[in-house]
C-alpha cells in the first residue's frame, strides 16, 4: 500500500516580536527620511515664560515653595537633586537647618549645609550686611509666620553674622541668632543640581533659571501686574536668571524681603528685578541688590568685575533696565 504523501518542506522564518513597541513600529505612518518631527511646545509657567529651545520633555515638581521645572539631559536627576537638597535646607519642616535653629549648634553637619552656610556667609560679606542670613527673626516679626491679617510684631535687630562658626565637624551659632537662607539658598540649590545636566538645558526653580544652549535664546519676564511681558535676549553658553520680587510672598504691610538696615521689609523705588549673569549665584544677588539701591549694586558689580544685564518693574508698571550711566526706561 502506497505511503501516504507527506506535505511539502516549509522553511520556517523567525517570527518578528509582536510586543507593543514593534506593534507602533508597524502602524507608524510613513514619512519621507529627511523629515523632521514635530513636538508641542510646551510653555514654562515659572516667572521667566518661555525659553525658546528645541523641544525636550518637561519635568515639574513642587519644591522650594514654588513650581519646578527642568528640560534637556539630566533633568530627572536634576529635579531628583533639587528634592534631595530642599530635606537638608529647609526650615519649615524637621531638618538639618531647623534642628541647627532650635539648638544653636549641630555637630558633623552634612556637607551640603556647610556649602549652603558658607555660601551665605560669603554673600554676606559681599554685600556688606545687606544680604544675610541671619534675617529669620525680623522676617517673622514682620508677619511672615503670622495668620493673615496679623500686625506686624516689634521691631527686631537684624544681627551680624559674627560669631558664626561653619566647619565640616560643627555649625554653630551665636545666642539669639536663627537662620533662613532664602533665595540664596534657592540659587544654591539651583546650581548644584544644574551640574547633573548636560548638553542645552533649563532647570527653573521658580524664578532662578539655570539655562545652557549653543544658541541664543530668548525668554520672556513676566509683568509685575500682568502686563505684557518683557522679552530677554540670553546668549549661547551657560547663564543664569534670577528674579526678585517685593510682591510675592507679601501680605498686607510687608513682604519677604527684609532691611537689615532697619529691621523691616524693604522700601524700594523697584517692585520686580531680574539679573542675567554668567552664573545663577551672581544673579540672585544682582537681583536683590537691584531692589536695595544704585550704591549697593555698584560695589557688587565692582566685586564681580563685569556690567550684567539688569531689568526691574518699578511701583507702576514701568520697565527700566540698566545702562552704563545709570537705570534708563526701557522704550
Amino acid at each position: 500500500m502506497p505511503s501516504a504523501a507527506r506535505p511539502p518542506l516549509r522553511r520556517t522564518w523567525p517570527r518578528r516580536p509582536t510586543t507593543p513597541r514593534f506593534r507602533r513600529r508597524l502602524t507608524r505612518k510613513w514619512t519621507p527620511p529627511g523629515t523632521p518631527l514635530r513636538m508641542p511646545r510646551r510653555p514654562w509657567s515659572a516667572a521667566h515664560g518661555a525659553a525658546e529651545m528645541r523641544p525636550e520633555p518637561t519635568l515639574e515638581a513642587s519644591a522650594l515653595g514654588t513650581q519646578l521645572q527642568a528640560t534637556g539631559p539630566g533633568a530627572a536627576l536634576a529635579v531628583g537633586e533639587v528634592l534631595r537638597l530642599e530635606t537638608v535646607l529647609t526650615r519649615f519642616r524637621a531638618s538639618p537647618l531647623s534642628t541647627l535653629n532650635r539648638e544653636g549648634y549641630l555637630f558633623n553637619p552634612p556637607i551640603e549645609l556647610v556649602l549652603a552656610v558658607q555660601h551665605a556667609l560669603d554673600v554676606e560679606r559681599q554685600t556688606g550686611g545687606l544680604i544675610t542670613p541671619t534675617v529669620l527673626g525680623a522676617l517673622r516679626a514682620a508677619g511672615y509666620d503670622a495668620a493673615p491679617g496679623s500686625a506686624p510684631g516689634e521691631l527686631v535687630t537684624v544681627p551680624g553674622c559674627l560669631g558664626i562658626d561653619c566647619s565640616t565637624h560643627e555649625v554653630r551659632l551665636p545666642a539669639g541668632v536663627i537662620l533662613d537662607l532664602g533665595g540664596t539658598g534657592k540659587g544654591w540649590i539651583a546650581q548644584r543640581a544644574s551640574r547633573v545636566m548636560h548638553g542645552a538645558f533649563v532647570l527653573d526653580a521658580g524664578g532662578d533659571m539655570v539655562i545652557q544652549h549653543t544658541r541664543p535664546v530668548a525668554v520672556e519676564i513676566e509683568h509685575p501686574y500682568g502686563g505684557p511681558p518683557g522679552r530677554l535676549h540670553v546668549p549661547s553658553g551657560r547663564h543664569g536668571v534670577a528674579t526678585s520680587s517685593v510682591l510675592k510672598r507679601a501680605w498686607p504691610g510687608g513682604h519677604h524681603l527684609i532691611d537689615p538696615r532697619t529691621g523691616r521689609p524693604l522700601e524700594s523705588r523697584f517692585v520686580q528685578a531680574t539679573a542675567l549673569s554668567t552664573g545663577i549665584l551672581s544673579a540672585e544677588v544682582l537681583a536683590k541688590l537691584a531692589l536695595f539701591g544704585e550704591d549697593a549694586l555698584n560695589a557688587y558689580e565692582a566685586h564681580l568685575g563685569l556690567r550684567p544685564s539688569l531689568w526691574a518693574y518699578d511701583a507702576v508698571g514701568q520697565l527700566w533696565t540698566r545702562a552704563p550711566a545709570g537705570w534708563e526706561q526701557a522704550a
